[in-house]
């Protein structure tokens, strides 16, 4: 019953999730680009790269400044969405693995900081849009992606 009350709304749902992370990511990317930002742009966002030990930092930055900012904007529109969640998924495992459980030593839920649960969220979002697509209220299916 459930099934046939909430299907016409797939697509809003897809729509919500969508513009859900877009906005999450945006205001997390655009203090990577942003100079003037307490993260100092992609020139401190790369220096904590380099504290890692990512190799290539300067690029990395760049590439998960562009991710976060560009590539966010492009997710709420709905215009390569499979592509972006794919992108989104790697970062969010990577920053799980790599920055909060590797560099950080922090759990899945900390007391004193953020735990990699909200990482963790977002790379399932991710890979639900991977799976799902955008759904039909995006531009992806009108140039057939």
């Amino acid at each position: 019953m459930l099934e046939n009350l909430f299907m016409p709304y797939r697509d809003l749902g897809l729509l919500i999730l969508r513009l859900a992370m877009g906005i999450i990511f945006l205001v997390h990317g655009w203090p990577k680009l942003n100079p003037n930002s307490p993260m100092k742009g992609t020139a401190g966002f790369a220096g904590f790269l380099k504290q890692m030990g990512v190799p290539l930092p300067g690029f990395f930055a760049w590439v998960v400044a562009l991710l976060e900012t560009v590539g966010a904007a492009l997710l709420i529109l709905g215009l390569g969405t499979r592509i972006l969640a794919l992108g989104f998924a790697i970062e969010m495992l990577v920053a799980a693995l790599v920055a909060k459980r590797g560099f950080m030593k922090v759990p899945f839920m900390a007391q004193q900081t953020t735990g990699w649960e909200f990482d963790f969220a977002l790379l399932a979002a991710s890979l639900a849009l991977l799976f799902l697509g955008a759904g039909s209220i995006a531009v992806d299916p009108l140039i057939g992606l």
